[in-house]
């Protein structure tokens, strides 16, 4: 479990380059090292970042350790060295390695949204079922809160599941868990069609506090305010795609309709839809 960051954290930034065709290994071998650097002394929390348009091509790791010694004993540490070597075969030139030593460091809650339809005739096994993943979240650190929003006629036909975690590493060790992988296994039979999961972050500047108020809305509320305007922009996004370009790359196109939607929604739907709802997110 990630530990409480300070404002001047020592910090370590590593940049790598995945070979084509081996990112499901690199991933594995990433929740190796994630799981060593946990254990070692000082830890406070580590992030990754994918490729993406401010890093393209690169997988972005982030460590925080309380201080610059915990981080260079760390670096140098066998058991990291041993991992590093393991990975030689995946990457792409060498890793990149920048220390920060006063780096401000923060470990932002992140929002899981994923939605599935469900045969009506197993509804209510279904709802037995998310009270079942409920109980098996609540023992992975980090989990915060979760919530099953049903079907509404006419709006909304997929069972969709908001869970917060405290960090994007935390939801990662869930997303990644055998227990989760067992969950879905047993949902398989009552999902009709694919299932739809996106990963959001603390929706910074998408729910500043109330005037007069320190506190922001409650978690579960922006979440909730956020799917309304997640859900229709991946659908177009998805659809219009489909219809321009059928057989993009499945990495292209998550990558495309990621960057578009967040576009989206920080600039065109997320500003009108907190000012609509802005009374009911400030109770």
């Amino acid at each position: 479990m990630s530990r409480e960051p300070s404002s001047t954290a020592a910090t370590v930034v590593v940049s790598r380059r995945v070979l084509p065709g081996r990112e499901a290994d690199f991933r594995s071998w990433d929740r190796r090292l994630r799981e060593a650097a946990a254990s070692a002394d000082g830890f406070l929390g580590s992030d990754v970042q994918p490729p993406n348009p401010s890093h393209p091509g690169e997988w972005v790791r982030v460590y925080s350790f309380a201080t610059v010694e915990q981080l260079d004993e760390w670096l140098q540490s066998d058991v990291r060295t041993a991992l590093v070597a393991d990975a030689e075969e995946l990457i792409k030139g060498h890793a990149r390695e920048q220390r920060v030593a006063g780096m401000h460091t923060v470990n932002e809650p992140v929002t899981i949204v994923f939605s599935q339809r469900i045969s009506p005739a197993h509804h209510d096994e279904f709802v037995a079922l998310y009270d079942d993943l409920v109980d098996r979240m609540t023992g992975f650190p980090g989990f915060i809160d979760s919530e099953l929003l049903q079907p509404v006629e006419g709006v909304q036909d997929e069972h969709v599941i908001v869970a917060t975690f405290a960090s994007r590493p935390e939801l990662d060790r869930w997303l990644d868990s055998e227990t989760r992988a067992e969950w879905i296994a047993g949902i398989d039979r009552f999902v009709e069609g694919d299932r739809t999961m996106n990963v959001v972050g603390g929706f910074g500047g998408w729910f500043p506090a109330p005037s007069g108020r320190s506190a922001e809305p409650k978690r579960w509320k922006q979440a909730l305010a956020v799917f309304i305007a997640l859900f229709p922009t991946t659908l177009i996004i998805t659809l219009v795609r489909g219809a321009i370009a059928p057989n993009m790359n499945v990495v292209l196109a998550v990558l495309v309709g990621n960057v578009l939607g967040i576009l989206i929604l920080t600039y065109v739907l997320m500003p009108p839809i907190t000012r609509w709802l802005r009374n009911w997110l400030a109770r």
